[in-house]
């Protein structure tokens, strides 16, 4: 599957995007997040991300959005394009960077490097950690 990763600030001009919010009829970006979004924690702070992928699903965008504008942009791509990894064959290769751990309430708020990921499904986060390389 082909990703694509953006800010919540250039969603509107990918053509994915703009579909899904026709069809859900909005006219905000920020309406994506409502919720429980996915989270990317650096360094304790959190950046929020949602993905929407295509009908076919060979096509998928990851929007992000960092509300306190704290994170290095190009941390965040680095880890999304980790998180969102397939090998050759198109197999998930996400576990080469990340390892996951018990999902608790106590290591949810104490998640300083690592992703919350529902993936839109669900009341519960799988929670990640970073490997480090």
């Amino acid at each position: 599957m082909k990703t694509t990763i953006i800010s919540w600030e250039n969603a509107q001009e990918n053509d994915l995007v703009y579909d899904t919010m026709q069809a859900c009829e909005t006219d905000d970006v920020l309406s994506f997040f409502e919720g429980d979004p996915d989270q990317l924690r650096i360094n304790g702070e959190t950046v929020l991300f949602t993905d929407i992928q295509n009908p076919e699903h060979t096509k998928q965008t990851v929007i992000y959005l960092d509300p306190s504008y704290t994170v290095n942009e190009s941390d965040i791509i680095r880890r999304l394009t980790e998180f969102y990894a397939v090998d050759e064959n198109g197999a998930d290769d996400f576990m080469s960077y990340y390892e996951r751990i018990e999902s608790t309430n106590e290591n949810m708020k104490n998640l300083s490097n690592g992703i919350a990921y529902r993936g839109g499904k669900g009341y519960t986060y799988t929670l990640y950690t970073f490997k480090e390389n």
